[in-house]
């Protein structure tokens, strides 16, 4: 995780901890599963996942203690060496659950740091699910330094899968597609059985599954989510469950289909052999529970359970509510979309007494913010009655108040889940919002510049950048009717006024396709580029993107002493949102945004905007900079090199501005500009088409500086020039 991620999510988390909605503490004496408290109030938890309710079971509390009496609370030895003398009946126990070679790890997410270093080789390939646990894809990310290659796959997209385990067969000799059996955030489920016939089908595919979600609640002794759907591991698969969460003890556990690989990564596995074992209260804990499995108890257990999830799905339906999860798993979800409508709603179900979760980045993709809550055994189905209630009353109320709609939501989520069952009216008739903003604005929108008057354009936006009236003129030009679909851009231009007809906003944006990777890590990027040599449009997307490529600076205006700017704004993204959904388009970019300025930063943050820093441009401060000024504003090492590596050889280049030229002169330094671009991967991009250049000649306002060795430094039969800028 880089800097800039890691200072964007502390920047979430500490907006959510100062509202009251993460980083909570409980100030309870005793728990009874079913009600927690904080500043001073009581709280029914629909937060916890322990689905089964046996954390307050006094069989695994009289277990835990009778550990602790007998065994002391741990056992400070690595496993390679001793084990506790409960670990031999958990581990005899989990056999007889699993009917599988398991090991027993201290969490689950060590168990995948012990395993897939173990099973996954060199000359192997990962392919992870987009929604895959953190802590599954944390310990694959370690097989990169190993030249394992890793990629990634939409969520429970099994065509796309496929297609990328045809590629990665031809140079792997396995291919490990990695995915959760029951997934945190959504509650939605892997297709088990299509996995199981893509591993029948691909000889090469293996399958690595986390079910820390599905365990204890479903399947045969409580095996999990997975197991219910397939009663027994395939030869090329994995599974890592959980004993933290409705198992109601602690560790995890890892189960094999065979002992070969079973007894490698309980021999070497590292976390196995340098971590500390589970405490002894949670394996007594862990004994009681697994015993409770083994019986027909838990039958009992998973059927009460299974009535109150069926229970409130059907109140969740029956109130018109955007549910993205899946109908028969504890977790729930309920689509909000926005941000700054999660932090609302969220808050509000809270003071009504009831805790859920808030799902936002990165947690979940930064316009997908929701209601996550869970069911358990404790609630009864008053508290399950109440609470969807809660949720149907606050959500439509500050849609109402937010000017939004449901139509947002289904937007947000329309890669997700289909709400066409849900409409406004359908939701609450009294706080339908036909209309998002009121007409206080006229919005001006067009697909050229020459139906916008120069002068306007000019004094809002063009000043003297590459996007004034007359270069927009020539980009429209010069990136239509091109041989190849990146070379193609649709320009769309949008100026909002008041009631005066005073422009308020003014933008542009170009549509097109992009690499997913443009702003990725350069070594990723160029990992990439190999598969693009035969799928050139391999992780490729289209996008809607404020400016042009070429471009940088302030590329919209808005009028921040009108009262209303920011509903001038939410006018804009609207429109952008509404294109977005009807032209199918991947990624909206808004850019360049003055990091320091809050106002614009938080207005965004609201709109679930996720905020990326890109490369600075090289700028010389002055308008007339001497070469000694320059030289002075730069630092000892590059002073050295500019003096050295390129002064001193200026006597030898000639150097002149062009500003006409020949085809055959344009499609020469056509070629020097690819000679650098090939190499550059700072910021990956597609190459400008060769129309750029040609249809640059006589354009006004572009000029070429060439740079061409003087007669007697080119030894070459051909004098050509070896350097250019092209400049506007």
């Amino acid at each position: 995780m880089n800097k800039q991620t890691i200072d964007l999510i502390n920047e979430i988390i500490t907006a959510g901890k100062n509202q009251g909605l993460l980083q909570l503490y409980t100030e309870d004496k005793t728990y009874d599963g079913r009600v927690i408290s904080f500043e001073g109030k009581p709280f029914i938890n629909f937060g916890s996942c322990s689905y089964l309710g046996l954390e307050i079971d006094q069989r695994l509390k009289d277990s835990a203690i009778d550990a602790i009496q007998r065994y002391g609370t741990q056992y400070s030895s690595s496993r390679s060496y001793v084990s506790c003398t409960l670990y031999r009946e958990l581990e005899s126990l989990m056999q007889e659950m699993f009917k599988s070679p398991t090991v027993i790890s201290p969490t689950t997410t060590l168990g995948h740091q012990a395993t897939i270093p173990i099973v996954v080789e060199e000359g192997d390939a990962i392919i992870l699910d987009q929604q895959v646990h953190a802590s599954v894809r944390e310990a694959a990310l370690q097989m990169k330094l190993r030249g394992v290659p890793i990629t990634i796959t939409r969520h429970n997209r099994l065509d796309e899968l496929e297609k990328k385990i045809e590629i990665l067969s031809v140079k792997h000799k396995r291919i490990w597609y990695m995915g959760d059996g029951v997934y945190s955030m959504y509650g939605d489920c892997a297709p088990i059985k299509d996995l199981i016939e893509l591993l029948n089908k691909h000889k090469r595919l293996y399958l690595y599954l986390d079910d820390a979600h599905g365990m204890s609640w479903a399947g045969d002794y409580g095996t999990g989510y997975v197991l219910s759907q397939i009663k027994q591991l395939h030869s090329k698969m994995i599974m890592a469950t959980s004993l933290n969460k409705a198992f109601s003890a602690g560790g995890g556990v890892i189960v094999f289909p065979n002992q070969e690989w079973c007894d490698k990564v309980r021999n070497c596995g590292g976390p196995l052999m340098f971590s500390g074992p589970i405490q002894i209260p949670s394996l007594g804990a862990a004994i009681a529970s697994a015993k409770i499995h083994l019986s027909d108890e838990i039958i009992e257990l998973q059927q009460q359970l299974m009535k109150k999830i069926r229970y409130c799905h059907e109140l969740l339906i029956n109130h018109n509510l955007p549910v993205v999860s899946y109908p028969n798993t504890p977790i729930f979800f309920i689509g909000l979309g926005l941000k700054r409508i999660g932090d609302k709603v969220v808050k509000r179900i809270i003071n009504d007494g009831y805790y859920v979760n808030l799902s936002i980045f990165p947690a979940v993709s930064e316009t997908c913010t929701g209601v996550r809550f869970t069911i358990n055994r404790h609630h009864t189905y008053e508290d399950i009655e109440k609470l969807t209630s809660s949720i149907a009353y606050h959500l439509p109320r500050v849609l109402a108040e937010e000017k939004r709609t449901i139509i947002d939501i289904q937007r947000a989520f329309r890669n997700v889940k289909d709400f066409s069952y849900v409409s406004n009216e359908a939701m609450n008739t009294a706080f339908d919002m036909p209309n998002i903003i009121t007409p206080k604005f006229h919005l001006q929108q067009t697909t050229s510049i020459h139906n916008i008057s120069p002068e306007m354009w000019n004094k809002l936006l063009g000043d003297d950048v590459s996007y004034d009236w007359n270069g927009l003129a020539f980009l429209e030009k010069a990136f239509s009717n091109n041989k190849y679909e990146e070379h193609n851009w649709n320009f769309n231009y949008y100026v909002i006024r008041d009631k005066s007809y005073t422009p308020v906003l003014a933008t542009f944006f170009t549509q097109g396709l992009v690499k997913d990777d443009m702003l990725e890590n350069a070594n990723i990027s160029k990992e990439i580029e190999w598969t693009r040599i035969n799928d050139p449009y391999y992780l490729c997307s289209s996008a809607l993107m404020m400016g042009t490529q070429l471009s940088t600076g302030k590329h919209l205006f808005i009028d921040r002493s009108n009262s209303s700017w920011k509903d001038s704004f939410m006018m804009l993204l609207d429109e952008l949102w509404q294109k977005q959904e009807r032209e199918n388009i991947n990624m909206l970019n808004l850019r360049d945004f003055d990091a320091s300025d809050e106002q614009i930063s938080a207005f965004l943050g609201d709109q679930g905007f996720i905020k990326v820093n890109i490369p600075a441009g090289h700028v010389i401060q002055g308008a007339n900079v001497d070469e000694q000024a320059y030289l002075s504003n730069l630092k000892s090492d590059k002073r050295y090199y500019i003096k050295n590596k390129v002064l001193s050889y200026e006597s030898q280049y000639d150097v002149e501005v062009l500003q006409d030229m020949s085809t055959d002169e344009a499609l020469h330094y056509y070629q020097l500009y690819k000679n650098v671009a090939n190499k550059n991967f700072e910021i990956n991009s597609f190459h400008l088409p060769e129309s750029f250049f040609t249809k640059i000649i006589n354009q006004e306002g572009w000029e070429i500086i060439s740079l061409q060795l003087k007669p007697d430094y080119d030894k070459r039969e051909k004098s050509l020039p070896v350097g250019m800028a092209v400049c506007y």
